[in-house]
């Protein structure tokens, strides 16, 4: 249901990552690992049912701020948690993120959906699936050079 007020919407992306499900999961669970993809904005990370991680980063707009609550983490398998990000101290998306993973030929892949609500003025669906975008090229990346560091 759609109206002035806000608006509803969902992403998936998939990617297939040439890394272990092991190597992939930890870039998640752990955080100087997650710092290091996600970016130095990692302010706070609790990885488990219950925890809580935030996070805040700047830009010409302004301060974005987001937090994220764990709702499920099923070990290798799959993460629930919603966020909300805000700029500048006013929510502007509140979302529900599913990220899967499983073993594909050796590699990961990892589906990641997000059903949010928009509340307008906001950047929305076209703004997350961005963000989202550039955060799992930042985790390729990460993985690249990391899995050339161990070679």
């Amino acid at each position: 249901m759609t109206n002035a007020g806000q608006s509803h919407e969902t992403f998936t992306i998939d990617r297939i990552y040439p890394n272990c499900l092991d190597h992939v999961w930890a870039c998640w669970a752990a955080a100087d690992k997650k710092r290091a993809w996600f970016g130095d904005g990692l302010q706070e990370m609790d990885f488990r049912p219950g925890g809580i991680e935030r996070g805040a980063f700047q830009d010409t707009m302004g301060e974005h701020q987001n937090e994220t609550r764990y709702f499920e983490i099923s070990d290798r398998n799959r993460i629930v948690l919603a966020y909300s990000m805000a700029l500048n101290g006013r929510v502007h998306t509140v979302s529900l993120a599913t990220i899967v993973f499983a073993d594909h030929d050796g590699g990961t892949r990892l589906t990641y959906t997000e059903q949010m609500c928009v509340i307008p003025p906001s950047d929305g669906v076209d703004g997350r699936r961005h963000g989202w975008d550039a955060l799992l090229t930042g985790l390729e990346s990460y993985l690249s050079a990391d899995t050339i560091a161990q070679a």
